[in-house]
């Protein structure tokens, strides 16, 4: 009787994790259909742009269901299933919430956060650095609830190197009539004295 209650809970919470999954798989495929006018995007995650965690899991639920089917259990094979699922569902939504996307409006951070997209207008300054196969960019920004007040936050932004360029390009655009970036002439000292 007490195994028979295990076994009834076991199923009821791999259903429950499983159909959780695909919810939220759904929700974050849809906000990325939503994003509008989408200029660039790029993977971002661990394993060469793809979320670590994720795909480890996936492979072994993979794994799992390659052995239940040799062995033929239809319960196995069930239980494999609804993992490789979960597996695909957790897959898809840490690729999309990973991937980075930069739009018109402005630097997607969360694409499951709205609100937490930094829109090009807040930011006041950056800082670009080379660092291995990646541009770093480093915005400093100001939300509107930190409007009032002097405090700023700071953004990190790491571009791989076949997107600087249209990244670069991109920035000025959005920024150029408020900071000068991107100016191949030294900074003339003599136009900073008194006359």
């Amino acid at each position: 009787m007490l195994t028979t209650d295990l076994h009834i809970i076991f199923w009821v919470i791999l259903g429950a994790f499983t159909l959780g999954a695909a919810i939220l798989a759904t929700l974050t495929v849809v906000k990325v259909v939503r994003l509008r006018n989408v200029r660039l995007s790029w993977k971002a995650g661990k394993l060469r742009g793809y979320p670590l965690f994720s795909t480890l899991f996936l492979f072994s639920a993979l794994l799992v269901g390659g052995i239940a089917a040799y062995r033929g259990s239809i319960e196995e094979l069930i239980a494999a299933g609804l993992y490789a699922w979960l597996g695909v569902c957790w897959f898809a939504t840490s690729f999309f919430a990973t991937k980075r996307y930069v739009t018109d409006h402005g630097i997607v951070k969360n694409v499951n956060e709205p609100s937490q997209t930094v829109a090009w207008h807040q930011i006041r300054d950056f800082v670009e650095r080379k660092e291995g196969d990646n541009t770093r960019y480093i915005f400093i920004y100001g939300t509107p609830e930190q409007q009032k007040s002097s405090s700023l936050v700071r953004l990190e932004l790491d571009v791989p190197d076949g997107e600087t360029q249209n990244f670069q390009k991109l920035v000025s655009h959005k920024l150029g009539r408020r900071i000068r970036c991107y100016v191949d002439e030294d900074i003339n000292v003599q136009q900073f004295n008194n006359r």
